[in-house]
């Protein structure tokens, strides 16, 4: 016989699958078929509704913020168990966290590198509860400053991953506006943004350097009554005060001819 494809094959193969059943066994007076009827179709049950996976085991240890740590995904744990070692089984869908014979909690599986999972019924330590909550405030206080901050600091929620860890940077980068005020607070949010620097200390490096010079709104954008814009000091930039003074004592030196 010649097969083309292979649900042929298969449809050939039952069909001599069935009449190899269906015949009588050498020296017996049943056929398989008739013998697997007889004694052990009653004592099958129903195939399960899920098919079976392979698990796989690992121990770790519940850290101090009290989360375990799979493959570079954080899952929470009951607080209780913070420093305690627990073992997760875990499969291609779902993990369980045992605690000796004790089930301590059931996640879905999430391979988000660096992310994390949490449960509130597992009542974290600290605000962890809460954070959600804090981080929309924040995004409303930035988008009523300014859409380029709003923007800049849903990239450092996004890349910060961990709640507690973005919720202070970003209140961090907005307590800046008390000390450098808001247009230098925007002009650095634009220019970490351009080069893709994200967290609370990049902002400040920008601030501190004057880097966010060139992001500031233009002398011909400001009404400042024909006034100069104040600019923010470079400590590599020198002051127009520096140079008057380096022009007079060089005029004050002698020429060749010793004349002043």
């Amino acid at each position: 016989m010649t097969f083309h494809d292979l649900d042929s094959l298969n449809n050939a193969i039952r069909t001599s699958l069935d009449r190899f059943n269906d015949r009588r066994m050498a020296s017996r007076k049943h056929s398989r078929r008739q013998l697997f009827e007889q004694m052990e179709a009653g004592y099958l049950r129903p195939l399960p509704a899920i098919g079976y996976q392979m698990k796989e085991q690992k121990t770790v240890t519940v850290m101090r913020n009290s989360y375990v740590t799979l493959l570079k995904h954080h899952y929470s744990v009951p607080k209780e168990y913070i420093g305690k070692r627990v073992d997760i089984v875990y499969d291609a869908e779902t993990l369980d966290i045992f605690h000796g014979l004790r089930h301590v909690a059931t996640h879905h599986r999430d391979d988000t590198p660096y992310g994390y999972t949490q449960k509130p019924s597992h009542n974290l330590p600290g605000r962890h509860g809460s954070y959600e909550k804090d981080i929309d405030e924040i995004f409303e206080r930035a988008a009523s400053i300014d859409n380029i901050v709003l923007v800049y600091l849903k990239e450092v929620a996004v890349h910060k991953k961990y709640p507690p860890i973005a919720f202070r940077s970003c209140r961090g980068i907005l307590s800046l506006e008390k000390k450098f005020g808001l247009e230098r607070l925007v002009a650095a949010c634009a220019c970490a943004s351009q080069a893709r620097f994200y967290g609370y200390q990049e902002v400040l490096d920008i601030l501190e350097k004057g880097d966010d010079a060139d992001f500031l709104p233009s002398a011909d954008d400001c009404d400042t009554d024909g006034e100069a814009p104040v600019l923010p000091r470079h400590k590599n930039i020198r002051g127009r005060d520096y140079f008057s003074k380096s022009i007079i004592s060089n005029n004050l030196k002698k020429d060749n001819n010793g004349n002043k």
